[in-house]
């Protein structure tokens, strides 16, 4: 019941965690592009270990999901969420969703909901909840 609970916040093994607050009444940490918190009885059934840090990424720009993206705006992919597995991510792979890939948000659909993404040259279609599932690293935005 515990790992379900976890699956449901969108948790899974071998997620990079920063803890932000731990107290007797929460545990608040950042996990998958997003901000948990638990309480301590849930928390106490995850297992962490510390993560070695390289200098280089201290100065690396904050990874955040690819629904933060507006029409116009290019990231490259930074991973797909471990979460993420199964023939959900098989799809996002087959369509050329790979870390390093440039991605943009070409055009909403009037209800917001599925949103045309520019990948290596093709258009395709996402729901909030796929998009959810891809990590993307900002590209400085170039006026023209």
């Amino acid at each position: 019941m515990a790992y379900a609970q976890l699956v449901a916040q969108g948790l899974a093994p071998g997620m990079i965690m920063q803890v932000f607050e731990a107290t007797a009444e929460r545990i608040r940490f950042w996990a998958g592009g997003a901000e948990h918190i638990l309480a301590p009885v849930l928390a106490r059934q995850i297992s962490v270990v510390p993560h070695p840090r390289p200098a280089a990424a201290e100065s690396a720009r904050p990874v955040e999901r690819l629904t933060a993206l507006r029409p116009g705006q290019e990231a490259l992919v930074a991973a797909i969420a471990p979460a993420c597995h199964g023939a959900e991510r098989r799809r996002l792979l087959d369509l050329g969703i790979l870390p390093g890939t440039r991605i943009q948000a070409a055009l909403a659909s009037p209800s917001g909901n599925p949103v045309a993404y520019r990948v290596r040259g093709s258009l395709i279609a996402l729901r909030a909840s796929q998009a959810e599932q891809i990590q993307i690293s900002r590209l400085e935005e170039v006026s023209t």
